[in-house]
């Protein structure tokens, strides 16, 4: 069964039973190889939270060990499934009823942004910036 066959059937399967649904698909009756694997998703996930202020994927890694855990143990499953369930009321709660919020965040970011490099170039133009960064003359 491949990734994009298995993301199908995810996102087919109803809110609230996805994750235990595809715990019952993809649960190994190897002791050896499901003990491996649930550690192999705790050590994704502490890895992540290890590194989580260089940048780069840790999400992605904290997701994929979720995946790993919950593809094992059916009570993470359905603590993922909880929380799914939650973040969606929660959503609809906050963020449906005002949809002007998303364009007022989407424009703070955005002017967030532009004032950050505004403010790196004249660090570089002042020369206020460290030799060692790499677009430092």
């Amino acid at each position: 069964m491949g990734i994009r066959n298995e993301l199908k059937q995810l996102r087919a399967a109803p809110p609230g039973r996805r994750f235990e649904t595809g715990y019952e698909r993809t649960k190994v009756d190897n002791r050896v190889l499901r003990i491996s694997l649930i550690a192999l998703g705790f050590a994704l996930m502490v890895t992540a939270a290890v590194t989580f202020w260089v940048p780069g994927p840790n999400f992605v890694l904290v997701l994929a060990g979720l995946a790993l855990v919950g593809g094992q143990s059916r009570t993470v499953a359905k603590l993922i499934d909880r929380g799914e369930v939650a973040g969606r009321r929660w959503n609809q709660e906050r963020w449906d009823p005002y949809p002007h919020k998303k364009r007022a965040i989407t424009i703070i970011w955005i002017v967030v942004i532009a004032l950050l490099a505004g403010a790196v170039w004249l660090a570089h133009r002042q020369g206020w910036l460290p030799a060692w960064l790499p677009f430092v003359d």
